[in-house]
This record gives C-alpha cells, structure tokens and sequence, in this order.
C-alpha cells in the first residue's frame, strides 16, 4: 500500500469517527435533578430532536448504527482479514518430512492464529455488554431508574473502554518474542 493511500484511509477514518461522534456533540445537554434525599445530581443526557435518549427514535437509530459500525463491521472485517491471513499461516503442506525448524515454524505459526482468535474474542466480549445496554435501555427505559444502574454502566463502559488495554496483555502471554 502506499503511502498516499495509507494516509488517505486514516483520513477516512477520522472523518467517519467526526460525523459519527457529530450528534452528541450537537444533542448532548446538562440537566440537574433533585433525587429523594434532596440530592442534587448533574446528568449529561441526549436530547434529540424527538425526545430524550431511550424514548426517542433518533436515539434508537442512532444506537443501532453505532452498534453495526463499531462492533459488527469491526468483527467481520477481522474476522476476514484474520481468516485469509490464518489460511496462509495454517495452511502449509509440505512434501516430505519436516526438519525440526519447519515444525518450529509451523507451530509458531499457528500459535499465531490462536493469537489473532483471542484478540477477536476479547473486543466481542469486552464491547458487546455496552452496544446491549443501549439497546435494552431503549427498549425497556425504566431501567435507568434503577438503583445503582449507574454504577452497572459505569462497569460495562469500563470493560468496553479496558479493551485496548488487552491487546499487549495477549501478545505477550501468546508470544515468547515479547
């Protein structure tokens, strides 16, 4: 790939990452509420143009989109990507016996495709609880009532988040170079 291409694909990226991030931006507002013990609480919520995150269509839509963008299209892409790459890895057929490096070789190879099935697994394990959440709270909208919901998002927004942390973690316990 050249170079001109490469960062004509980041561009991409960062203009499509803008405009996504756009409607919070422009329908995000501060409101403070009086909870039961007098407890005055800042919320940041969306207001759209036909109501209020969890009521409003705009909302829904707007949360499938994202749920399709950054977490399906994602997991297929790697999916993909990794599949072609684990069938060049994998795939070797020798003629003959194997010396002792070529079986060294092809092991290495293949722990690397295990490496790439668990970095997969860990984006759609640490992503998909956040992308349900919305989708639930939409469809069920007095759970953000509940007690201590906050803190149950607070926790599945930590693990969305934690997953570029895991990356290196993963690397490092698959692979004896590192």
């Amino acid at each position: 790939m050249s170079k001109k291409n490469a960062l004509s694909i980041i561009l991409m990226i960062w203009l499509c990452g803008s405009l996504f991030a756009l409607p919070t931006l422009l329908y995000s507002k501060t409101l403070s509420y009086r909870y039961a013990k007098r407890e005055i609480r800042t919320l940041c919520i969306m207001i759209w143009p036909d109501g209020v995150a969890g009521q409003s269509s705009s909302d829904n839509i707007y949360n499938i989109l994202f749920l399709l963008l950054t977490y399906v299209v994602p997991i297929i892409s790697m999916v993909f990507t990794y599949t072609l790459i684990a069938r060049v890895l994998w795939g070797h057929k020798g003629i003959g016996e194997f010396t002792e490096f070529q079986k060294e070789s092809i092991r290495s190879k293949r722990k690397i495709v295990r490496m790439l099935m668990v970095v997969v697994a860990i984006f759609a394990i640490c992503w998909l609880p956040y992308h349900l959440y919305f989708l639930y709270t939409y469809k069920f909208p007095e759970v953000v009532h509940f007690p201590f919901i906050q803190h149950i998002y607070l926790g599945i927004y930590w693990l969305a988040m934690s997953n570029s942390m895991y990356n290196w973690m993963i690397y490092c316990w698959m692979n004896k170079r590192y």
